[in-house]
């Protein structure tokens, strides 16, 4: 089963979707800039396109606590908008999005 939903962030409209899998549901907060996603994704994956910043965060359970998790991974689109390693998905999400 697949839940979407609108997730307003510092003005920003974006789209929640959760992965209902049996043992590890997965939440991705998506633009048409940015993506956040969970370690259950591999960030070699989105190394292929530099038109949409990806943003891996360490694992947690629900958008929240996704959005306070400390980003582990980023692709070269993400770091070019000055992403690093000590922000959390909030922080970074809405560094690429040019909220920041």
């Amino acid at each position: 089963m697949v839940e979407v939903k609108s997730i307003c962030i510092a003005q920003k409209s974006f789209i929640g979707v959760r992965l209902h899998l049996p043992a590890y549901p997965s939440y991705l907060i998506v633009s048409t800039k940015t993506i956040l996603a969970q370690n259950l994704f591999d960030i070699n994956y989105f190394q292929k396109t530099n038109q949409v910043a990806v943003i891996i965060t360490e694992y947690r359970h629900g958008f929240e606590a996704m959005l306070n998790a400390k980003v582990i991974a980023a692709n070269d689109a993400a770091m070019a908008h000055g992403v690093t390693l000590t922000m959390n998905g909030k922080e970074a999400l809405l560094l690429c999005e040019g909220a920041l």
